[in-house]
């Protein structure tokens, strides 16, 4: 069996790629395809950068996902790689699928050492015949402004200028480079803009990339939008006075009663953040040199990048 594994990066259409693929599950089981997440309250798969990690004895950063999958000590986590081993040698085995499909954008974003990106191509070629590493790119001017969405949502309270100074400069060259040298070729490297797109759409394109037949499969509703100025304004406030997260990794009880009480009326305060003409030509200036590398690597026929 060959596996395709989508590891990103984040804010590309990662949710909505995992959306399709859970719709779609048993569809894509009569293709030959298997899709099997070992946490499916999830859409991202957290147990292929969880598994890298571990296996370089190191443990996971974020404290948001800590909490969401319970691995709070490194025994949790030596615990949790050890039933995931255990889990996917069962699907394989029960599986007479051709390809193998994850997707986790927490691949890209947590595996930033070779030696981490060789952990999991280690463990992932000791299974499949073949293991071929999937990324989409997006420009870093969307990706600015979609980024400060989700970091509202993870509790921050800065404003987007702040933002915006921290997060300008995003050097897809140097992860691209990183995971070229440690499994070469089998990186294939997409980008999100819709004239770099197969069909013009980010479902499409990676159906022709997976081998997919897509006709006659459900699309997604859209997931994980990015939030409104309303909304941003209303968590920016809560972020200072209640707690986020929860025990359990989720939101807190008093932060959701206050976000359902509130939310629907803030959501139509506004529409989503972006950059004006000249932020956005400042911020594709400063990663301009690490896109041209990129674009004569991959994309010669454009004539820049994004």
């Amino acid at each position: 069996m060959k596996a395709l594994i989508h590891i990103g990066i984040p804010k590309s259409g990662t949710s909505s790629i995992q959306a399709f693929l859970g719709l779609n599950r048993a569809a894509l089981a009569r293709q030959g395809m298997v899709y099997a997440p070992f946490n499916p309250d999830f859409g991202s798969q957290f147990e292929f950068p969880v598994t890298a990690l571990e296996a370089c004895s190191t443990a996971i950063g974020p404290e948001l996902e800590r909490r969401r999958l319970g691995l709070g000590t490194p025994e949790q986590q030596s615990e949790y790689v050890d039933a995931y081993d255990r889990f996917l040698t069962t699907v394989l085995k029960d599986s007479g699928a051709d390809c193998f499909i994850g997707s986790s954008e927490h691949i890209q974003a947590w595996l930033t050492k070779p030696t981490q990106i060789e952990a999991l191509d280690r463990f992932l070629s000791a299974r499949f015949t073949q293991v071929r590493y999937l990324v989409y790119l997006r420009a870093q001017d969307e990706l600015v402004a979609s980024g400060y969405s989700e970091a509202i949502r993870r509790g921050a309270t800065h404003d987007f200028q702040t933002h915006l100074a921290s997060y300008a400069r995003q050097n897809h060259w140097a992860s691209v480079k990183q995971w070229r040298a440690v499994v070469g070729p089998r990186l294939l490297v997409r980008l999100t803009s819709r004239d770099a797109l197969h069909g013009g759409d980010l479902l499409v394109d990676f159906c022709a990339i997976a081998g997919i037949d897509k006709a006659g499969l459900d699309d997604p509703p859209r997931v994980n939008a990015a939030l409104g100025t309303g909304e941003i304004a209303l968590r920016r406030q809560l972020n200072r006075i209640l707690p986020v997260l929860g025990r359990d990794g989720r939101l807190h009880p008093a932060y959701r009663l206050v976000l359902r009480g509130l939310g629907p009326l803030a959501r139509y305060r506004g529409d989503r953040i972006s950059l004006s003409a000249e932020e956005r030509l400042e911020v594709l200036a400063k990663n301009s040199t690490d896109n041209e590398k990129i674009r004569r690597r991959y994309f010669r026929d454009r004539p820049s990048l994004f």
